[in-house]
């Protein structure tokens, strides 16, 4: 009996050794093959230090688009290429949230996590940012300096907000962007319509869509930034073409997304 006892045990204590082994071995292969890139960053950004670093920077000596009273809509060009877009950054409400979910852009797409961005909360709109972290757009700006950043958000909220909480919100939005990242170059694009068989509780029509373009159009004028009128490739009369939309008749599908961008191309900041 005592030799049976201790014949399990040792097997056990050789089936323990080559398990030990084993995971011994699966190390060594992992962390042959593993890259080291050095210590990663925190993922969070430290919003203090760059702030710090922005500090010495005279605001007032910086190149500011000066508005002059005109509104600068951008004219058709050659195509600008893949690589103008990649290099290119999206802030969007749920409109266009699916640039981010199928990387179309090649570039960052920033957005709630919900992608869920409403008028009504401008000033404490939160973006995923790339690395995880929840930061206010300028923000995400101050860290990222964009060149170049397309504004496409509106829609969300619309119905429940007036046309000077919307324009005074937009312009806070962009000013807060100059402030803190003066050389990037801000197109903000038209509210697009939705689909003539739209039905939703947030109430928002084409109609609705239609003045709030309007009113983008009067924030591009007041701060100096560029305007597109995305909404112009997307209506089938004067809603949104069935071809381009999602199943709720609101959201862009890939067509229509693929379209945006074309234009957005085909009408270049400098081009």
């Amino acid at each position: 009996m005592f030799d049976r006892l201790n014949g399990l045990k040792n097997m056990i204590w050789a089936i323990s050794i080559v398990l030990c082994l084993l995971a011994l071995f699966v190390g060594f292969i992992f962390a042959a093959v593993t890259p080291y890139h050095g210590e990663s960053d925190p993922r969070t950004p430290d919003l203090n230090a760059v702030r710090e670093q922005n500090a010495g920077t005279d605001v007032e000596a910086l190149n500011f688009v000066e508005p002059d009273g005109a509104l600068h809509a951008l004219g058709e060009t050659k195509d600008a290429g893949a690589g103008y877009l990649s290099s290119s950054v999206f802030l969007t409400d749920s409109v266009m949230l699916a640039l981010r979910e199928q990387a179309l852009t090649g570039g960052d797409v920033w957005s709630s996590e919900n992608g869920f961005l409403s008028m009504e909360n401008i000033a404490n709109w939160g973006i995923l940012y790339s690395d995880g972290s929840r930061i206010s757009p300028a923000d995400a700006c101050m860290i990222t300096k964009p060149s170049l950043l397309f504004i496409a958000v509106g829609s969300d909220g619309l119905a429940s907000v007036t046309e000077q909480d919307f324009i005074s919100g937009y312009e806070a939005l962009i000013r807060g962007i100059q402030a803190v990242s003066p050389d990037t170059k801000i197109v903000c694009c038209s509210v697009a319509p939705v689909g003539v068989n739209y039905a939703s509780l947030d109430g928002l029509t084409t109609s609705m869509a239609s003045q709030a373009t309007e009113w983008v159009q009067q924030v591009c004028t007041d701060t100096g930034v560029y305007y597109a009128d995305t909404a112009s490739v997307l209506r089938s009369g004067i809603d949104l073409n069935p071809k381009y939309a999602a199943s709720n008749d609101k959201t862009l599908n890939t067509a229509g997304l693929q379209a945006v961008l074309g234009y957005l191309r085909s009408h270049a900041v400098g081009g």
